[in-house]
């Protein structure tokens, strides 16, 4: 049954599954959930508890060692007093459901004040200040999780995948090079401001799934992106990097880790590209990548 539900991909009826077989064995009720989120794991709400549930793709080893980081950084970034969620150690975890791995977090309600950019840029340049840590962290490597993705892709023109993969081969060279001359401290691996939370006038930075030790430009450049792909304006950016002390773009290694981020933001909508807005939006970022347009407009999903 595990491997059937693995291949099977993560969709809202086999995250579901995992969710009520989770819960089920640490007896929390799961009558009433909402999904916040479907993507690379998904993200259900249960506010009569006080939990948010994170149901990952598998219980793969990298899997199982990723989310045993996520865990732990969590608890770290307590123990320095940094603005992050936290995990709902009340409840045993993670809890191996239907072929799944899921863990359980602190629920923050949604609030009235939406978190803005230059919180994004305090808590990177608060986070990127903080002593490495003492667990370990993997070096940051996002090609694994880019052709795992195209590996299993289900639904997708072939001539899109052939043209993925070799973007991925040529984009390699160049940041193993930038990684050969910057090694970087820790970094979030995915910041931007989805992964926000306000809580009590304070602005939290949540998942920590990508957190890695890597460039820490490599934290700045989704913002950056955004001027051009997601209609961010000017004056935002550079507020931001008035806040943050620093402009990414200024940087020698912007371009080509910049191709490695669409690369990454593009297989990741690849994933459930089959209908819908989803499907349109992957097929104008294709569009855009093999035509190297580089101010197309993209759109959030």
């Amino acid at each position: 049954m595990d491997g059937v539900v693995n291949h099977e991909g993560l969709t809202q009826a086999s995250a579901a599954r995992a969710l009520a077989s989770a819960c089920g064995q640490v007896g929390l009720p799961c009558e009433h959930v909402d999904l916040l989120r479907l993507g690379e794991n998904a993200i259900y709400a249960i506010p009569s508890e006080g939990v948010v549930v994170r149901v990952a793709r598998a219980d793969t080893d990298d899997i199982e060692q990723k989310v045993a980081k996520e865990l732990a950084v969590s608890r770290w970034l307590a123990s320095h007093d940094f603005p992050a969620v936290r995990p709902h150690d009340e409840l045993p975890q993670p809890v191996q459901a239907e072929g799944r791995l899921v863990t359980f977090w602190e629920y923050v309600p949604l609030s009235q004040a939406e978190p803005a950019l230059v919180d994004l840029a305090g808590l990177l340049r608060d986070l990127h200040g903080l002593p490495r840590p003492d667990i370990a962290l993997p070096v940051l490597d996002p090609f694994p999780l880019m052709r795992r993705r195209l590996a299993h892709a289900q639904g997708i023109a072939q001539q899109d995948m052939e043209f993925l993969t070799e973007a991925c081969d040529r984009s390699e060279a160049a940041f193993r090079s930038i990684m050969a001359e910057d090694a970087g401290g820790l970094i979030h691996g995915d910041a931007h401001r989805g992964n926000l939370l306000a809580r009590d006038g304070q602005v939290l930075l949540i998942d920590y799934e990508a957190v890695a030790i890597g460039p820490r430009a490599w934290d700045l450049i989704p913002t950056a992106i955004a001027v051009d792909r997601f209609g961010l304006s000017p004056t935002d950016y550079t507020t931001f990097c008035r806040t943050y002390d620093g402009d990414v773009t200024d940087w020698h290694g912007y371009e080509p880790l910049r191709t490695v981020r669409e690369l990454g933001m593009t297989t990741w909508l690849m994933q459930n590209a089959h209908s819908g807005p989803a499907a349109a939006e992957f097929a104008l970022r294709m569009d855009s990548l093999r035509k190297e347009d580089r101010e197309r407009r993209w759109h959030a999903l």
